[in-house]
């Protein structure tokens, strides 16, 4: 599957949003119901960039032979492991930082605190036996104006510190597939 892989990084903005709005316990707890609201309301309000509509179709295409993959070995076991994971974040965070489209959106951000957000969530998404307790995306991103141009721009940088950290192309398109699913969660402008 020969694509731009740019969504990968929404999902570290994403948690860049939640732990750097100062990740008050009250709000860790998902709100089922509201949270499924919002999402099929913002879903329905917000039109779907092309590049993304067309990176969730070839996650789709794909599906039967990424729960292939899944079941020999956990993307986690394949990404090499939490400090795999911890190695790749640590350097998505400082492509944010000199990302000049979302860098505004990092002012504010303990960039500690997020590595170890956004490590937990990655490695839990990803089958490893870690346990991720921060806010759900849509209260996280409730108050931003978040767009398909951020959600892009993001993924850019995830996309080349993947690279650099010479993960495979199958391990890129199973964590590009796991953030795309989020998109309707996070996008809201």
């Amino acid at each position: 599957m020969k694509q731009n892989y740019q969504v990968i990084g929404m999902l570290m903005l994403a948690l860049t949003m939640v732990v750097g709005c100062g990740g008050d316990a009250a709000y860790e707890e998902p709100a089922e119901a509201a949270a499924t609201e919002a999402v099929e309301t913002m879903a329905e309000a917000i039109p779907l960039d092309p590049a993304v509509a067309q990176m969730q179709a070839d996650c789709a295409a794909a599906a039967d032979a990424m729960a292939a993959r899944q079941a020999e070995s956990s993307l986690y076991d394949r990404l090499g492991g939490r400090d795999a994971i911890f190695a790749v974040t640590t350097d998505v965070v400082r492509r944010h930082r000199e990302n000049p489209t979302i860098v505004h959106l990092m002012e504010g951000v303990d960039d500690e605190r997020l590595i170890a957000q956004v490590t937990d969530f990655l490695s839990q998404g990803s089958g490893g036996d870690v346990e991720y307790h921060g806010m759900n995306m849509v209260d996280a991103h409730a108050r931003f104006e978040m767009t398909d141009e951020y959600f892009l721009s993001a993924g850019g940088d995830v996309q080349a510190a993947m690279q650099a950290a010479g993960v495979g192309e199958e391990e890129i398109q199973e964590m590009m597939c796991m953030f795309a699913s989020l998109r309707d969660e996070v996008v809201n402008k």
